[in-house]
């Protein structure tokens, strides 16, 4: 069940927490992060990049991702409350790590008899009762994410004439250049995420709700720079003449 709800998550995410911002945006509170960042350091204790390294990896890029908007120059509240929602999913997803690190160990892989095997049986019990709490969870968070991009999506409608269609075409052909710039690295998670949202811009384009389809041009071009600047910051300096 696990392994199908990641895939689930695979192929709706990254979904965006966010909202139609005014033209003077308002500051937005700031986000802590710390018990988003709490459980995937736990998560990574407990052997889940080798044992569960799908829920693993989900976790701790959504934990980037909230950290890479919470630390915005331009703090909007609906950037705020993105980055809170995309926190919270990796909260979920870290504790799936540790609950699916947990059946990966040894109590799996032989039969037990006696008291020995009750109390083992008695824990792998417990460890899949929370592992099925912890997909619902993941699963509301996930349906509250992509409600939210459902109303980005109207509310930019009824702002049809502000945005043009000439500058979401610019905007989705920049971020295409962007991806096309992208380290190999790092190219295949992020053009999975980029393809995403330029497939929901040309979708708005189509139909002629050209706000939604900047809003889903941008949020690729972020994430091309981001992805890029990443990259950067691990390439090694060159050696001094």
């Amino acid at each position: 069940m696990i392994r199908r709800l990641f895939g689930v998550i695979l192929l709706l995410a990254p979904l965006t927490i966010a909202g139609c911002a005014s033209a003077k945006p308002r500051p937005g509170a700031r986000v802590d992060l710390g018990a988003a960042q709490q459980a995937v350091e736990v998560a990574r204790k407990a052997g889940a990049p080798a044992k569960a390294p799908d829920a693993f990896k989900q976790a701790e890029r959504h934990l980037k991702e909230a950290q890479s908007v919470a630390a915005s120059s331009d703090l909007t509240p609906e950037k705020s409350a993105r980055a809170q929602g995309l926190g919270e999913l990796a909260i979920a997803e870290a504790r799936c790590a540790v609950t699916l690190s947990r059946l990966a160990g040894p109590n799996e892989k032989t039969a037990r008899t006696g008291p020995e095997g009750e109390r083992a049986n008695a824990r792998l019990k417990k460890a899949e009762d929370d592992n099925r709490r912890l997909e619902e969870r993941i699963a509301l968070l996930l349906h509250d994410l992509e409600v939210t991009e459902t109303e980005v999506i109207r509310t930019k409608a009824r702002l049809k004439g502000i945005e043009t269609k000439a500058e979401a075409s610019s905007a989705i052909a920049e971020a295409r250049i962007l991806m096309g710039r992208l380290d190999t690295r790092t190219k295949a998670a992020t053009l999975s995420l980029c393809e995403d949202s330029l497939a929901k811009a040309e979708k708005q384009l189509q139909q002629e709700n050209y706000g939604a389809a900047l809003f889903f041009a941008m949020k690729a071009q972020d994430a091309a720079t981001k992805a890029q600047e990443s990259s950067d910051s691990r390439r090694p300096s060159p050696p001094p003449n």
